[in-house]
Formats: C-alpha cells, structure tokens, sequence
C-alpha cells in the first residue's frame, strides 16, 4: 500500500523535511518537500496528494491556511499536522479546520508510520 500514497511533507526545516523524506522513501512511499507555505500550495494545486504532513509555522503561507485550503479544495486528501505547537488551542484549530490527526514535533517513527496507516485505513462497513 505504501507504493501507492504520495505525500507532500510541508515543513520548514530543511533537516527536518529530509530526515521525513528519507524515512517515508526508504518504507515506500512517493514523497515531495515543500520548505515554505507558497511551495506547498503550489505543489498541492499540480498533483493529488494522498496524505499531506504539514508544519503549522511556515514561512509566506502559514500552516492553519494551508490546512483550510486543503480541505475546502481537495476534502479526500488526509492531513496529519507536525508542529513544535501542539498546545490544546492549536490541536482544536486544527481539527475544527480538517486536520485528520496532530502529532507534536517530539515523535517517535513509529507513531507517524501508524497514524499514516490509520487516517488511510478504508471504514469497515
């Protein structure tokens, strides 16, 4: 299944970013760095994307518009927020706004492997 979901890591911390990018290439997933708020936009508009992981504080377009762009234009692509703010203020924001999941910038692999798994997951009938 990996082979099949792209997703756009939008963060701006370039080591960060290719640290994601690394470990989601080497587990099979198709993956692109946008490293400021207007190159994920501009990225999101050329390409579906299944799964989008995204930085709240991003640089020209901040992650909370991001987020609420991506849910009014494209409501099926899968948003997992990965902020340094995971506070209860922002972690409500984001969910008021689609966010499937917040995950705090401080994770383990692991977690962000099965939260991918999970928000992807098709509801049992």
């Amino acid at each position: 299944m990996a082979q099949d979901l792209t997703i756009l890591i939008a963060e701006d911390d370039e080591e960060v970013a290719k640290t994601l990018e690394g470990h989601l290439s080497n587990e099979g997933y198709n993956t692109t760095v946008a490293l400021d708020g207007e190159v994920a936009l501009s990225e999101i508009s050329k390409k579906n994307f299944d799964i989008v992981i995204l930085d709240l504080k991003m640089p020209k377009v901040s992650g909370f518009e991001i987020l609420r762009i991506i849910k009014q234009k494209i409501p099926a692509t899968k948003v997992i927020v990965l902020t340094a703010y995971a506070d209860f203020k922002n972690t409500e924001i984001c969910k008021r706004l689609g966010a499937d999941h917040v995950l705090a910038k401080t994770f383990d692999l692991e977690i962000l492997f099965w939260t991918i798994e999970m928000v992807t997951k098709k509801p049992q009938p």
